[in-house]
């Protein structure tokens, strides 16, 4: 009998550490992609796009929303995964952000095609953590 406890808390604890690691893992690259537009916005810009913004507007806009934004929702991420209590609320958080990410692309990609291949490796990678966080979900919603 307390063998079986014992299994069921150690399941449990790397069942844990597995949705943490998630959505710590997304938590960093948020963050350090905000950085990332924050201060080199021009050239992450066109890393990804093969364009750089023109005016001091676009620049100042795309440091805002590519990089504030995203080092905020790194920080928000980071603070779900902080707590035992909040974890769930992290994965779902992960789950939606990728989900929201990944349908946007997709309309783009249909509307407006693209000729640079990182569109179509962000896509993966979106619906592959989307993907992770529904099944650390739903598992833990068996535990």
């Amino acid at each position: 009998m307390m063998l079986g406890v014992r299994a069921h808390k150690r399941d449990f604890i790397q069942h844990m550490n597995m949705n943490k690691f998630l959505v710590n893992i997304t938590a960093t690259i948020f963050a350090l992609y905000g950085l990332g537009f924050v201060f080199a916005p021009s050239q992450l810009s066109f890393l990804v796009t093969n364009a750089v913004p023109t005016t001091a507007a676009a620049l100042t806009d795309m440091r805002a929303t590519y990089g504030g934004m995203s080092i905020a929702v790194g920080i928000v991420l980071f603070i779900l995964a902080s707590k035992q209590e909040s974890i769930r609320l992290g994965l779902a958080a992960t789950l939606f952000l990728m989900l929201g990410m990944a349908c946007g692309r997709v309309v783009g990609l249909i509307i407006d095609g693209s000729e640079n291949p990182i569109m179509y490796v962000y896509l993966a990678l979106e619906i592959g953590v989307a993907a992770a966080a529904l099944f650390l979900l739903s598992r833990s919603r068996k535990s």
